[in-house]
């Protein structure tokens, strides 16, 4: 929806992507008059000796063809003619902007171009009173900055709150942020801009966006300008369409590293199977081989600590009264027999990359919002409705609890915590998205076993 008093872009909804399930509203990324006071303005800012008392725009042209669309829209004043064209493809999710100005009076025009996303500081409909766990919980609400400084700069409104943003460059990006979708300018990337970021303290909104060089128009000339407005989800293919850089703004953290490798697993395995939660489970299995030849190790010394367990009870007994010795007969039975206690602990510590890994990419992957899992998961991304994996993976942790060696020396109180462990997680677990809770699970399940063929006879 476009205003004609200014040409400002207030209103564009996407289509393919509903508010909530089973809504019939669909996801608005622009809404001046709405809760988020969300729009997009461009034009030019002239010098103080041009009189701008423009008529509204009009639409001049519309044309269609199977490529491309685009809307041309004019204005003018007593010495400016203004043109607007909007360029834009219905299969992606950007679209490109020309201005035109030309000067209709006697006089050089001092000019310069802007364009400029603003919004305010409230969350999207529906993160607000998100459950304790849900990644929108954790999503960045707010600017980001590409420039040749620094291709990927975060710059919060409380930041915004204090002081102005401002750098230039050649080339970059800004965009505003939030859970799963984005709206970016991408100027033309020939030129110096200036990127700027600040707070109007007038209507309490926040904008982030780019100011061009200046500009002398002469009697009779023209200027233009050009740039890209992206606003859709944090589909990496598509931001990649936009501009090379873009991609960055699928955040997933200091674990990008893992969580990259991870999200393009799950893309390949979700392109076979078609389903994210049998991605999941896939990708999961995958981590656990990749992972096995450490785990082997682990699990060969948790072996070798259940057959000595008879001897260290036997220790503890004997020396109970000298804390010191029987640390001391301990060390020494653990060297005889070639045990290392803390390799138990291994298989954790790997996972926890991992499961950290995978969290943020569940904050960051849009393809995971309401997607569906078995019979009653309608949104990975959400908490399981009926608590069904969550008791899974009470029964899980359990087993492997089972499995593991009591570690040596442990007293009574940290003895019944310790059998609590997998309840406190259970229920921790319940208000974690089902796809982390599925990564778990599966996870848990495959370690049990593991630990089941490593576990001797004489256990």
């Amino acid at each position: 929806e476009i205003d004609l008093k200014d040409g400002s872009i207030n209103k564009a909804e996407l289509k393919e992507y509903p508010e909530e399930i089973g809504s019939e509203s669909n996801k608005l990324m622009f809404d001046a008059c709405g809760r988020n006071e969300y729009s997009q303005l461009s034009g030019f800012v002239f010098g103080d000796n041009v009189k701008q008392n423009f008529l509204v725009f009009k639409i001049e042209d519309i044309n269609r063809s199977s490529i491309e669309n685009s809307y041309t829209f004019v204005r003018e004043s007593s010495s400016l003619k203004e043109s607007k064209i909007i360029y834009f493809n219905p299969e992606n999710y950007f679209i490109k902007v020309k201005h035109i100005v030309r000067n209709l009076s006697s006089e050089v025009i001092d000019s310069s171009f802007y364009s400029k996303i603003e919004r305010n500081s409230l969350k999207p409909p529906g993160i607000d009173g998100a459950f304790f766990g849900d990644p929108a919980n954790f999503a960045y609400l707010g600017p980001v900055f590409s420039t040749e400084s620094d291709n990927y700069q975060k710059v919060g409104l409380s930041e915004l709150e204090e002081a102005d943003f401002k750098e230039n460059s050649i080339k970059g990006w800004t965009a505003f942020l939030e859970h799963y979708f984005l709206t970016a300018i991408i100027p033309d990337q020939q030129n110096i801009n200036v990127f700027v970021g600040k707070k109007n303290k007038t209507n309490e909104r926040f904008s982030v966006g780019v100011v061009g060089r200046p500009v002398k128009i002469q009697p009779s000339q023209e200027a233009s300008f050009t740039y890209s407005l992206y606003f859709g989800p944090k589909v990496q293919s598509e931001l990649s369409k936009a501009n090379q850089d873009l991609p960055l703004a699928v955040d997933y953290g200091f674990l990008y590293w893992i969580g990259q490798p991870m999200f393009l697993a799950m893309q390949f395995f979700f392109d076979m199977v078609g389903n994210w939660g049998w991605a999941i489970v896939l990708v999961t299995l995958l981590i656990k081989i990749i992972l096995w030849p450490l785990s082997y190790v682990s699990y060969k010394s948790m072996g070798k600590m259940r057959q000595i367990q008879p001897q260290l009870k036997d220790i503890q007994e004997r020396l109970s009264g000298d804390r010191q010795a029987m640390s001391q007969a301990m060390m020494k039975l653990y060297k005889d027999e070639k045990v290392n206690p803390a390799l138990g602990c291994l298989p954790m510590l790997l996972q926890m990359p991992f499961f950290l890994a995978f969290y943020w990419v569940l904050i960051e992957t849009v393809e995971l919002r309401y997607a569906p899992f078995l019979i009653w998961i309608t949104d990975l991304s959400s908490r399981d409705p009926l608590f069904i994996l969550p008791i899974l993976n009470i029964g899980a942790m359990w087993a492997m609890q089972m499995l593991q060696p009591q570690p040596a020396g442990i007293d009574p109180i940290q003895a019944r915590i310790f059998k609590f462990m997998p309840l406190i997680f259970g229920v921790m677990f319940a208000f974690f998205p089902a796809g982390l809770v599925l990564y778990w699970l599966i996870n848990s399940l495959v370690s049990a076993i593991q630990m089941l063929l490593h576990s001797p006879k004489s256990a």
